[in-house]
């Protein structure tokens, strides 16, 4: 037996299913949310507590390598903030340019010594501020 195996199985006794409270504690030990300790006990009661198609030895064991995934997912979620899909980009870029028509539309409609009325002029300053916000959205912005 190989020293592993002797850890994995203290002093030789069968696997005993932890209960929640016995992994909510050791996940504070070791730095892990109570959340993700809770999810750990979910995932392996569902599974029997199999790993694979074999019996699981150690759960402490097990609830380290859960805590290190949950580390490595965390910092890859932290360095890359949410992106916007493509169908989003698709959607903004449709609205921007539909944004764009518009307020050529009501500048085209004005000659250069006529003065706006109110209502389009506060109708083109909701559409430029849109259009600042969809810019800024779409990374685009000069």
């Amino acid at each position: 037996m190989s020293d592993l195996e002797r850890e994995a199985t203290p002093s030789g006794k069968r696997f005993q299913r932890p209960t929640l409270r016995e992994l909510e504690l050791h996940g504070a030990k070791l730095g892990l949310p109570e959340r993700e300790a809770q999810k750990f006990y979910c995932y392996y009661e569902s599974k029997g507590w199999m790993v694979g198609r074999s019996p699981m030895k150690n759960w402490r064991i097990a609830m380290s390598g859960w805590k290190l995934r949950w580390e490595e997912s965390r910092a890859h979620s932290l360095a890359n903030p949410l992106k916007p899909s493509a169908m989003e980009m698709f959607v903004r870029s449709q609205e921007l340019e539909r944004i764009r028509s518009r307020m050529k539309a009501i500048r085209d409609s004005y000659s250069e010594h006529q003065s706006w009325t109110p209502e389009d002029l506060q109708k083109f300053r909701q559409l430029k501020a849109r259009k600042d916000e969809l810019l800024k959205l779409l990374d685009l912005t000069l």
